[in-house]
């Protein structure tokens, strides 16, 4: 049967996609799950929690979609969303031929001209009060990110989790503004998107415990950071001029942040936000001024004056905790 031509429209080619890609993979994730009392289903969002059981050494609630992801000591909890960019389609810049990730060159005209696409997210969804006033209990939240490393090649992926604490300033304001503010407006009631790398997401202060590389020509492992081994990395803000761009930190929110950091701006009302952004970081570099200490002072910025007005409204303990934060 190894020996078979694989090819479609064949009842042997059917037996060999039973056994590789149910029968083989059900029974190997029934021995993980054995040992991380995850769930035994197969999905990539549930792959992400087996291996948030093995590198934190704390399993899980044995449920998928439902109930504590991973259970800690004293009756305390962490939730896990996963984020899988590694098998998005692309297309063909030539002719425009969706192209799958295995894909070099465009099967249709041969180019390799191709575009590849990494915008998957994070989702985190509050379906309803209850789980809003929820949102911060957990003791962390694990992000697992797997990406190509170069996305012009997709040749290498890797693989990552991140920490962040629930209870830090950038977490808690952006997830009542998302409660109150967007998803209140929403018809859809979408979850809230939290995309790697970007300015929400550094606003979280979040940590990477654990970070390999897969290849995917000889199926090899390298592991670069790892809990124990390795101490914790902190993603930090990049410049804030970078952030020019950002529809969340407005020319007005960008003037906030410099009074929040008692910054005297020389830059005169008409200034861009680019300009006033630049000198803002001038004043960061100049004192050496903590990441933690920007973040908050930019989440505030960005989320504090849409926000206080219903702050009242807060179920007890987020009312209690974000004036913690």
């Amino acid at each position: 049967m190894d020996k078979y031509v694989i090819k479609l429209g064949d009842i042997k080619s059917s037996e060999k996609l039973i056994f590789d890609l149910y029968i083989d993979l059900r029974k190997r994730i029934n021995a993980w799950a054995a040992i991380t009392k995850q769930t035994a289903q197969a999905r990539m969002g549930y792959v992400g929690q087996h291996l948030v059981s093995v590198v934190t050494g704390y399993p899980g609630g044995k449920s998928g979609a439902r109930g504590h992801d991973i259970v800690l000591p004293d009756n305390e909890y962490a939730e896990i969303k996963t984020c899988y960019r590694v098998d998005q389609l692309g297309r063909c810049n030539n002719c425009d031929a969706r192209i799958a990730s295995i894909e070099r060159v465009c099967p249709d005209c041969g180019s390799h001209d191709i575009k590849r696409n990494d915008d998957s997210k994070w989702l985190i969804g509050i379906r309803h009060k209850d789980e809003f006033a929820a949102i911060a209990e957990p003791k962390s939240y694990y992000l697992v990110l797997f990406e190509f490393v170069d996305l012009t090649t997709a040749e290498s992926i890797r693989a990552s989790i991140w920490e962040i604490d629930p209870k830090s300033r950038g977490f808690l304001y952006c997830m009542v503004d998302y409660y109150l503010n967007i998803k209140s407006n929403s018809k859809s009631g979408a979850p809230f998107n939290l995309w790697p790398y970007q300015l929400k997401f550094c606003l979280m202060r979040p940590m990477l415990i654990y970070e390999s590389t897969i290849s995917t020509t000889d199926d090899s492992v390298i592991t670069h950071v790892f809990p124990g081994r390795n101490n914790p990395k902190e993603y930090p803000l990049r410049p804030l001029y970078e952030y020019k761009h950002s529809q969340n930190l407005t020319i007005n929110k960008v003037r906030e942040l410099a009074r929040i950091l008692k910054i005297s701006l020389q830059s005169n009302g008409d200034s861009k936000k680019s300009i006033l952004l630049e000198e803002i970081q001038q004043h960061i570099n100049e004192n050496q001024i903590k990441n933690e200490i920007i973040a908050n002072a930019v989440a505030k910025a960005i989320y504090w004056d849409d926000i206080k007005a219903k702050i009242n409204t807060l179920p007890h303990p987020l009312k209690t905790r974000i004036g913690n934060a």
